[in-house]
Order: structure tokens, then C-alpha cells, then sequence
């Protein structure tokens, strides 16, 4: 019984900390909107989207309370994000680079999307039980009538919806007295039975997983749990080398050809010059007056006897091309 109770407890917290994500997320993404497109002029955006990165720390501690109060999770708070005032150069820089502040604002955004989701799973979770209830005859309603009309324009649409309690059925009426047609719904029918069993089930199978994916982006682009392997991305894709145009023009104007090219034939060294000069196969073809054929069978020749190997992440290309103008690459480092 115990477990039991404990089941139904942690399904009505997913259910309420789901319901309450919604007009949250909604209120932070329209935050966050606006702090980075405001229409405001320059001076005061940028100050509007330099406060929104200060306040991201206050947004990110009010979400690990609130999932660590509805859930029972047991996130970590984070502790001050900026050392340095807010308006000074230093404080700007750090305001800017501070990766906890970006991991934030992308927290909002798949906030935001993933509790529309869940929010539209509760509706139809609701809707599911009440077509079951009343398809078991549990829940009844009174007689009503609606009617409606749609004006566009000079043409006017016209409609009735309403309940008759005696026959459990809805009807809807489009048209006038002269053509009308019409869809009925039996509240009776084993299809609504049916229909309302694989809503209810849809929704308690997805209830417990969308809470979970929303605790796990607290926990993780918020509580710290991600920052080390997004700093290491980060730390990477910095460390990458890049080879700059002087070091191009550089090399091409001093000849600086490595001893590896010496079995190269005066042919290859020129495709493999051209190659440096970022031209194409037919750019190339163009250039010497001979066919793409011919270029490309030189290039198979060129990466052959610089014995360049095959891997996935590298472009034995782009390879022949450092070798050529004599800058090692990572690897040879």
C-alpha cells in the first residue's frame, strides 16, 4: 500500500511541477526574447541584454528550487557567477564569456519547447479521462446549445453546437435552414472507450518521462553537471589551429617546400600549388589547360606518395595542402 501511495504522490508532483513549468517557461522565454532582440536603441539594448546575462545566475537558482521543491531532487544551487562590478570593461568581458550565463539561455529555450509539449500531453491526458468517464456513463452533462456564425467579408457562416443528455450525444450543425450538415459524437460508443484508454495510458507514460527530461536539463545546463564537458568542447574548438592567409601568401612567395614533396613531379607541384590557392578540381583543369580526369588521377599521385592516410576526421587534402606549404598539422605536432 505504501508503494502505492508513494506512486501516485511522485505522478502528482510530475503533474504539478509540468502544469507549473508552463507559465513559467513562458515568462522566462519572453524575458529572454526580449533581452536579445529588444527593438530598443543600441546604447540601452546592450545594456538590456548585459543585465539579461547578470540575471541569468538569479533565473537559474529560482529553476533548481523549484524542481528540488516540487520533485524532491537534491540539484546543487550555483554560487556567484562575476567578480567584477557590472559596469566595468572587466565585468562586460566576463558578462560576455561567462559560459554558465549561455547555458542558461539555452535552458530557457528547451524549457520552453519541451513544456508546450508536456502541457499539451497533460490536455489530452485530461481529455482522455473525462471521455472514459463519460463513456462508463460515470460523468453526464446538462443540455446546452451554442450557435455561432463566421463573417467574412460580405459571406456569413453559421453553425450550432449542442448536448442532448437523453441520447449522451453531441451534435454539430453547419449551415442554414435551406443546407445544413452535420457531425454527431455518442458518448456511448466503444470507440470513445477505447479512445479515452489510449489517451489516459498515453499520458502516464509520457508524464513521468517529460518531468524527468526537464529535471535532467536543470540538473545539467543549470546545477553545473554539463559545464565540464561543454568547456572542454569549448577549450577544444579554441585550440584548433588555424592557418592564416599570411602564412598561405608566406609560403607560397618563399617556395618553402618540404623534403617529402622532392618525389613530386613538376606537374604535381603546380596542382598541388594551385590546390594551395584554394582552387577547384576544374579551377585547376581551367588553369593548365588539361581534363578534370587528368587533375584528379595527379592528386591520387600527390596523396600517395606523401603517404597521407585515410581517417574520418581529416581531410587528406586540406592535408597535402600544410605539408605543401611547410605547417605542420596537430597531429605531427
Amino acid at each position: 500500500m505504501r508503494k502505492i501511495l508513494n506512486y501516485l504522490e511522485m505522478r502528482l508532483r510530475e503533474i504539478i511541477y509540468l502544469l507549473v513549468s508552463f507559465p513559467v517557461s513562458v515568462i522566462l522565454f519572453c524575458i529572454v526574447f526580449f533581452g536579445l532582440g529588444s527593438g530598443l536603441i543600441l546604447p540601452l539594448a546592450v545594456l538590456v541584454f548585459m543585465f539579461l546575462l547578470t540575471i541569468m545566475r538569479l533565473i537559474a537558482n529560482f529553476e533548481i528550487r523549484r524542481t528540488n521543491r516540487i520533485l524532491k531532487t537534491d540539484f546543487q544551487l550555483v554560487g556567484e557567477w562575476f567578480s567584477h562590478p557590472f559596469f566595468s570593461w572587466n565585468g562586460v568581458k566576463e558578462r560576455l564569456t561567462c559560459t554558465q550565463s549561455w547555458m542558461a539561455i539555452g535552458y530557457v529555450f528547451l524549457a520552453f519547447g519541451w513544456s508546450v509539449f508536456s502541457f499539451v500531453v497533460l490536455v489530452f491526458g485530461l481529455a482522455g479521462i473525462f471521455v472514459l468517464l463519460s463513456a462508463l456513463g460515470v460523468s453526464l452533462l446538462s443540455n446546452f446549445s451554442r450557435s455561432f456564425e463566421v463573417i467574412n467579408g460580405g459571406d456569413i457562416f453559421r453553425g450550432n453546437l449542442y448536448f442532448q443528455e437523453s441520447t449522451r450525444t453531441f451534435r454539430l450543425e453547419l449551415g442554414d435552414a435551406v443546407s445544413r450538415t452535420g457531425l454527431s459524437w455518442n458518448l456511448d460508443s466503444i470507440e470513445n472507450l477505447v479512445a479515452g484508454v489510449l489517451l489516459v495510458f498515453l499520458a502516464l507514460w509520457l508524464i513521468p518521462r517529460n518531468a524527468r527530461t526537464m529535471a535532467k536539463l536543470v540538473e545539467g545546463l543549470l546545477s553545473g553537471l554539463y559545464q565540464p564537458k561543454v568547456e572542454n568542447w569549448l577549450q577544444r574548438f579554441r585550440s584548433k589551429e588555424r592557418v592564416s592567409e599570411r602564412d598561405v601568401r608566406t609560403a607560397m612567395e618563399n617556395e618553402n617546400l618540404q623534403p617529402q614533396l622532392s618525389e613530386l613531379s613538376n606537374r604535381e607541384r603546380e596542382i598541388l600549388s594551385l590546390m594551395a590557392q584554394g582552387k577547384s578540381n576544374a579551377g585547376i583543369a581551367k588553369s593548365l589547360y588539361i581534363t578534370e580526369g587528368s587533375v584528379e588521377k595527379h592528386i591520387s599521385s600527390i596523396l600517395l606518395k606523401l603517404d597521407l592516410p585515410i581517417e574520418e576526421e581529416s581531410h587528406r587534402r586540406v592535408l597535402a595542402v600544410l605539408k605543401y606549404l611547410g605547417i605542420k598539422s596537430n597531429k605531427e605536432e
